[in-house]
């Protein structure tokens, strides 16, 4: 569980008034509902980033009625109700043995592509930032569609090229690389 420490903060009153009836209709207290939105927030703008791992599935398959948390059988962790499964981050099943793609740039950093949109752009929002006034502030997307992943220009005024050609939405191979401005971006399986 995670540790708690005492904080006091200054909320509007219209604010405070809208934290008590979010807490009521959830059926929770206000401090749950602060964690909650600050954790989200933290994570839209890449402050906290969800880590995949491997689990290994559970003894028994989860039936409806059940309320059950923990490791699901996609390899996740998961809330189910009723039948109903909430995901968070982590391995989709078909996952296990694949391998993943990884970012490496002209200063050597790498990055993992750990979910199914990473966005590459100027703004600090983005999974990954390139600071120059030539990129875009969402410049392209990486998506993954049925196992495979696809590099995608977002509207950007300069581009995405590969070997000297602009490409709008290419599949990613092992070792290809395309050029974001002057950043060359080497993709990589392992």
């Amino acid at each position: 569980m995670a540790r708690r420490t005492r904080r006091e903060l200054d909320i509007a009153d219209h604010l405070w008034d809208c934290l008590t009836r979010i807490a009521e209709d959830c059926g929770t207290d206000r401090h749950a509902v602060v964690n909650q939105a600050v954790y989200e927030f933290a994570r839209r703008f890449n402050f906290l980033t969800p880590m995949a791992k491997e689990v290994p599935p559970p003894d028994e398959n989860v039936g409806p009625g059940r309320m059950v948390a923990g490791p699901s059988p996609g390899g996740a962790e998961a809330l189910s109700t009723g039948g109903a499964v909430a995901r968070t981050s982590g391995v989709q099943a078909g996952d296990r043995g694949r391998k993943v793609l990884y970012i490496l740039n002209g200063a050597g950093d790498t990055h993992k592509i750990d979910k199914d949109t990473f966005i590459i752009g100027r703004s600090r929002t983005c999974d990954l930032v390139i600071p120059s006034s030539k990129v875009s502030r969402q410049h392209s997307g990486i998506c993954r569609e049925n196992g495979e992943y696809y590099i995608e220009d977002l509207g950007s005024a300069n581009g995405v090229w590969k070997d000297g050609v602009k490409i709008q939405k290419e599949r990613i191979l092992d070792g290809d690389e395309f050029m974001i401005s002057e950043e060359v971006l080497k993709f990589v399986f392992r």
